[in-house]
């Protein structure tokens, strides 16, 4: 048996596959790249693909992670290559770790993920000055307690345990949603979310931050939803960013742009 972790995106179309049907896809593309997967045993045998943590549908990711048993020994950059090349587009395997023995699971080595949140080129200076401004209040707040509206009822939500640390920015050049469209200045949230613990998402920091944290009361709805939302990375956080889990690679909290605000 051989395992290899990987990091893959899944960016563009494929963001609106659901966490249900992403089995189905890499076991269709491990067939067609005709490598020697393990299959678990029993009745209903499946490919031995694991993922730790599913995606919001609609959202787009750089830092989607998973781990693959193989039966027999394969040739990585080769093989994990043609694997890549079999997948739809907009998912492409970038990073990947051969897992030795007595490593730590997957899930432990992503402790916290890079969010980014991108707006469109209107009033961008001005609504990165209101982000950072509520982005300061809510990391100074002890809680930041928020409602998920569930079908099976709402839900009471603390984001700030999980909030590590974020920045808002203006940012020129190519939009992350349309890397090849046009340019502008555009205001792009990131933060960094603990993994551990409750699960707290992108749209339950969008909530707090348009909470009055001091009284615990909704605005007025002032800020339009994101353009697009991207896991950037996953793994450890360290000062200015992320430690990504696999290559070790520091991710930035804030970018290289034309004007920033911590």
């Amino acid at each position: 048996m051989q395992r290899y972790r990987i990091r893959w995106t899944k960016v563009g179309r494929v963001r609106f596959v659901s966490a249900r049907d992403l089995s189905s896809v890499w076991e269709r593309a491990l067939r067609r790249a005709d490598l020697p997967i393990a299959y678990s045993e029993g009745f209903s045998p499946h490919a031995k693909v694991s993922f730790p943590d599913a995606l919001p549908v609609g959202v787009s990711s750089t830092g989607e992670y998973a781990e693959l048993t193989f039966a027999a020994p394969i040739v990585p950059a080769r093989d994990l290559g043609a694997l890549s090349a079999t997948l739809p587009e907009g998912m492409d395997i970038t990073t990947y770790l051969e897992v030795e023995g007595g490593a730590p699971k997957l899930a432990r080595m992503l402790r916290a993920t890079l969010w980014e949140l991108e707006w469109p080129a209107v009033d961008a200076d001005e609504l990165t000055d209101v982000l950072s401004t509520r982005g300061r209040q809510l990391l100074d707040a002890e809680h930041a307690e928020v409602i998920r509206h569930r079908p099976d009822g709402d839900r009471v939500v603390d984001v700030r345990p999980a909030l590590l640390t974020l920045a808002a920015a203006t940012r020129s050049g190519p939009s992350g949603a349309a890397p090849t469209g046009p340019g502008g200045a555009r205001t792009v949230l990131r933060a960094v979310l603990r993994n551990d613990g409750p699960t707290v998402r992108p749209t339950d920091l969008l909530t707090a931050l348009a909470t009055d944290v001091a009284s615990g009361t909704v605005r007025e709805p002032d800020v339009a939803p994101p353009v697009i939302t991207t896991r950037i990375a996953q793994g450890e956080t360290v000062d200015g960013g992320l430690r990504e889990a696999l290559s070790g690679e520091i991710a930035p909290l804030v970018l290289d742009v034309d004007a920033e605000a911590a």
